[in-house]
């Protein structure tokens, strides 16, 4: 086939360090934007220099047979919906995370890319950040020995620069809707870390919680969620702070994360994500009495540049991408499981998570 032509549905936050990766590619074209405020997708075309079909209906993107494939940035509760309608018009769907807010949803888009001749995928760009590649390179090759512990340390603070992807109202008005978001940042930014547990480590058996409940929805800091991989001597824990008059050095949002993978032998850390809290070496490797480091590219946005690029090379070549939608229910299993544990004070197995 020829370039693969993308429709970009929801033009929010979030799509602005998401073109890129299409713009950049040599087999893709961003071909339409679709928002239900037209002046939002026409002030994006204008800023990016392109002159893309402008839709306002998700059916106009469904109907236009030169559309190959849609990301969607839509609010979460719309994805199932929207991933199920363009599977059966046999159009390539990418999604941000989650699948969906329920199991249920999940499976439902299982069925529906089982039965679809087009490829469905979550878009998780952790899985291709420069820094969490190269730790996972190291975990391969048994540079640190067996894995023992994943910690993985969510620090939310106060803003120091203007962020190049600011919030919009209707995005914080979502997320704070319990009927259209299942939780707060435990749940939106906790996937990202249960993935890349998913993915280092594979399935998880049990689950335990403590998640603070604040008056507002979204916030559920200090919170920690500790969980142990099924059938192997490896645990995870993810720690979420809230210091609000904390300055945090970063170009998205007043947030940065910290990870350690501790081995029989040694130890990695990855010390950015979307923030730039710490002056160090983005991948640091220690083993005993030596510390080597290692200089990747670490902005943010490389990891959404590399999930576009994994997209449209698995579309041409016809192979199915990292967070199918095996991948992706396991993973928005994990996710709901720590407010279960949370609530219940116990343990849980989050495979027994179905609905």
């Amino acid at each position: 086939m020829g370039k693969v032509n993308v429709a970009i549905v929801g033009i929010g936050m979030i799509s602005y360090v998401t073109f890129p990766g299409y713009l950049r590619h040599p087999n893709s074209e961003v071909y339409a934007l679709c928002d239900p405020i037209r002046e939002r997708a026409e002030l994006a075309a204008q800023r990016l220099g392109i002159n893309p079909k402008i839709y306002t209906d998700y059916e106009q993107v469904l109907n236009d047979p030169a559309v190959d494939a849609v990301e969607l940035l839509t609010p979460t509760h719309m994805h199932p919906d929207q991933s199920i309608a363009a599977l059966q018009m046999d159009k390539h769907v990418s999604t941000q995370k989650p699948i969906g807010p329920t199991v249920a949803d999940a499976d439902r888009v299982a069925v529906a890319a089982s039965r679809s001749n087009a490829m469905f995928r979550v878009t998780e760009n952790f899985l291709y950040y420069p820094p969490l590649l190269k730790a996972k390179e190291l975990i391969d090759s048994g540079a640190i020995g067996e894995m023992s512990c994943i910690r993985m340390r969510t620090f939310m603070g106060k803003d120091l620069t203007a962020s190049e992807i600011p919030m919009t109202k209707d995005a914080l008005e979502w997320r704070s809707e319990p009927a259209d978001n299942p939780g707060g940042e435990i749940y939106d930014g906790g996937w990202h870390k249960f993935a890349t547990a998913v993915w280092l480590a594979g399935e998880v058996e049990s689950v335990s919680a403590i998640i603070t409940k604040t008056n507002d929805f979204t916030m559920e800091f200090p919170s920690a969620v500790i969980w142990k991989h099924t059938g192997r001597d490896l645990l995870g824990i993810l720690e979420g702070v809230y210091a609000p008059e904390m300055e945090i050095r970063g170009k998205y949002y007043p947030v940065d994360d910290f990870f350690e993978f501790q081995g029989s032998e040694g130890s990695i850390w990855v010390t950015r994500l979307s923030g730039e809290m710490y002056d160090l070496p983005p991948v640091m490797l220690f083993k005993g009495t030596e510390t080597e480091t290692f200089e990747t590219t670490s902005d943010w946005v490389d990891g959404f540049n590399g999930a576009a690029a994994a997209f449209v090379e698995g579309i041409i070549s016809g192979e199915q991408q990292m967070m199918d939608a095996a991948m992706s229910k396991t993973t928005l299993q994990l996710t709901l499981a720590p407010y279960r544990a949370s609530d219940l004070g116990s343990s849980v197995d989050p495979r027994t998570i179905l609905t």
